[in-house]
């Protein structure tokens, strides 16, 4: 079970760090190729102010972190 916490982690550390470097822009991509039943969830993100959608990915890319360390051990 646990390839599959670290793949979690790493896709929240990578989603996250995408997030805080393109901000909206990541987030107008990836709605482009997501599945239909997801868009309502990034339609929702993209009207959130872009500080407070930065500090959320960046708190996402921090919890992928941990979670990425806590399986090293």
């Amino acid at each position: 079970m646990s390839w599959v916490r670290r793949a979690i982690a790493l896709l929240l550390l990578a989603d996250g760090l995408m997030t805080v470097v393109w901000g909206r822009g990541f987030l107008r991509w990836q709605r482009r190729w997501m599945p239909h039943w997801y868009k309502p969830a990034l339609d929702w993100l993209l009207r959130w102010p872009e500080p407070l959608l930065r500090l959320g990915a960046a708190f996402e890319a921090v919890v992928g972190w941990k979670m990425w360390k806590d399986e090293q051990r």
